[in-house]
């Protein structure tokens, strides 16, 4: 059994500064979220309070068979695993401000003039329950004293999560629910045509063959060529950690409300009304967190070709070729855009919503949709070189070098608030939903070339009679690990929103567009002060340029690189045969390299391409280890 339990407490009740409405869990004590468009995020965790509870029961078995030539492993597993877990979302509310209708975020915020209002309440409790049951066969041939053969096929039936009470929904545009007459036309809950009770089929066929050679061409045991590929399943996202713990994604047990900003009473959003949060009643209009009906599980394909070659007896030579492909990856979009039309304002996007199901009297059924796809994609290739000798005569190192690109089309899900803030492309969200193909480009964590040089020296050892001497001078340890590599990129985005197409979603606080581009952003001029220059975009207006979006590719821009020298000496003192001292002295960062974060990214911030951020500068520790 597993008992997982977390707490927080923040005894600075809301109301204490001015605010007059309520949290819709008593426990949840502090003030609102507030996001500022290109500053620091302030109040309470938009997740929270949580407390979970697992159970899993597992079984296995296995079987190892030689015979011959061959060596034959099968084997089973089930896995029963159980959530229980109280998950609030948004119960404090937070606010987003934005550059306007002030020309600052900031100055919005002292103006008391937010953009955006969400809050969460209802019933956050959740009983997830799933199975997992795997079977594999494997066997390694040796062929010929050169050539080895492993070979081997996995089969797994990972079910999605479901929960007890069956408190999920799917996302199924124009459908209407025959569980939930009441219910807005594309919600569906479990027990309607076509949706399972985890909302998505259970897939069964999740076959994961593998395969993997290793050769000796000369046998002389120094030079070994290998190759392998293999498929890889992943679990549904719905689960622990996914959506479907949060609040919103289970109408009408739990409701999610956002109110647009103009006009709005930043002490109480509902104007003194009481806020729509009544069980079992659907809210208009609703902001909708769930998953695509019909979703498939992730993928991955990996593949590898090396070349091993050792020699001066302690030296080993590694080139390889590393690849991999993930189909139906998870992603988070805006599945209820705001169209841009003839009296487009900030005011009335939920009216243009594509799927907005408004009635005779403008009352609209949905707001903002945050739906869980499965049409990600990503692809991986590496070149990785590495030199390595062993430990010889005191001196121990690895030298690594990997040149490699990855690309995908969304490298994080930002679900729940998981990545609020606005600066350096960590929200990874589609400009235009509507536009998906468009979000090719370079992962977050893409960095074309990492240098990694990890080394240990043991000093040599002083034959001395005179054992201070001798305790003194031996025993000393030289460590050193330095790291290097190119930046990673990021996407300038424009918080003006032309397109006035809300958030995207809102959960998320997310609400903007991008810029065009003018000239190659990657020129400079790469100082703290303008890492990328202003006069490489053209900022789009609601005023000049209403409904545009700009031209600008995700993730088209670099940020700066990290150089690192980790320094370490130790000395070890005998206590006992058993016993030892270790003096640790070192220094992280040693050459005090400034690494600088990612620039300011909202070309409509004053503080566009600044780095207001660093990495820390070098740290000096000394510590005594005591080992036994």
């Amino acid at each position: 059994n597993v008992f997982l339990r977390g707490a927080a407490s923040n005894h600075t009740p809301a109301s204490s500064l001015g605010f007059t409405y309520e949290p819709t869990l008593s426990s949840a004590l502090g003030i609102p979220y507030l996001i500022l468009s290109g500053y620091t995020d302030v109040g309470n965790p938009i997740t929270g309070p949580q407390n979970t509870y697992q159970t899993d029961y597992q079984g296995y078995y296995s079987l190892a068979w030689t015979r011959g030539r061959h060596n034959f492993k099968f084997g089973g597993d089930i896995d029963r695993q159980q959530i229980n877990v109280l998950l609030g979302i948004a119960t404090n509310g937070f606010f987003v401000f934005a550059p306007f209708p002030a020309s600052d975020s900031f100055a919005s915020f002292l103006l008391g003039q937010p953009v955006q209002f969400f809050q969460g309440g209802g019933d956050f409790s959740r009983g997830l329950r799933k199975w997992i049951v795997a079977g594999y066969a494997q066997d390694e041939w040796r062929v010929t004293p050169k050539l080895t053969l492993s070979y081997g096929l996995r089969y797994e039936v990972n079910t999605p999560y479901t929960d007890i009470r069956n408190r999920l929904n799917a996302w199924a545009p124009g459908k209407q629910s025959s569980i939930y007459p009441s219910a807005p036309a594309g919600l569906l809950f479990p027990g309607d045509p076509g949706v399972p009770a985890g909302i998505a089929p259970i897939d069964y066929h999740q076959f994961m063959p593998r395969i993997g050679i290793a050769w000796d061409p000369v046998g002389d045991a120094k030079t070994t060529i290998r190759a392998g590929y293999g498929i890889f399943y992943d679990g549904f996202t719905n689960g622990a950690g996914g959506p479907l713990q949060a609040a919103v994604s289970a109408l009408p047990w739990t409701e999610a409300y956002q109110l647009p900003g103009p006009g709005m009473n930043f002490a109480n959003p509902y104007n003194g009304a009481t806020p729509p949060f009544v069980l079992q009643q659907f809210v208009r209009p609703a902001t909708v967190l769930t998953v695509q009906s019909g979703m498939l599980p992730p993928y991955s394909q990996n593949w590898n070709f090396s070349i091993e070659h050792v020699f001066a007896n302690s030296y080993l030579f590694d080139i390889r070729y590393v690849g991999n492909k993930g189909t139906h990856l998870p992603r988070f979009v805006e599945a209820n855009p705001a169209i841009y039309g003839p009296g487009a304002t900030p005011g009335n996007a939920d009216q243009r919503r594509l799927y907005a199901g408004c009635d005779a009297s403008g009352s609209c059924a949905f707001a903002s949709v945050g739906l869980i796809a499965d049409d990600n994609a990503s692809t991986y290739n590496a070149l990785q070189v590495s030199l390595s000798r062993q430990l010889s005569n005191n001196l121990w190192f690895q030298a690594s070098y990997w040149w490699s690109k990855s690309l995908d089309y969304v490298s994080s899900l930002n679900i729940a608030g998981s990545a609020p803030t606005l600066v350096a492309g960590e929200n990874d969200l589609a400009q235009n939903p509507l536009d998906l193909r468009a979000e090719h480009g370079p992962s977050l964590f893409d960095a074309k070339h990492r240098f990694v040089f990890s080394g240990t020296y043991a000093l040599p050892r002083w034959d001395t009679t005179q054992r201070f001497a001798g305790a003194l001078v031996n025993g000393w340890q030289l460590n050193t690990i330095v790291s290097l590599a190119s930046g990673t990129p990021f996407t300038v985005y424009d918080s003006d929103n032309a397109p006035m197409q809300g958030s995207a979603p809102e959960i998320t606080g997310f609400y903007s567009s991008r810029p065009n581009v003018l000239s190659d952003p990657n020129l400079g001029p790469h100082t703290p002060n303008k890492w990328v220059s202003r006069n490489a975009y053209q900022q789009l207006t609601p005023a000049a340029n209403p409904g545009q979006f700009g031209n600008e590719g995700r993730n088209a821009v670099r940020g700066p690189g990290l150089a690192s020298a980790d320094i370490s000496l130790f000395k070890n003192f005998s206590v006992s045969e058993s016993a030892r001292v270790q003096f640790r002295a070192e220094a992280f960062n040693a050459l005090n390299h400034p690494n600088f974060a990612l620039p300011e990214n909202d070309v409509a911030s004053p503080e566009f391409g600044q780095i207001l951020q660093a990495a820390p500068p070098r740290l000096l520790q000394l510590a005594l280890k005591f080992v036994f």
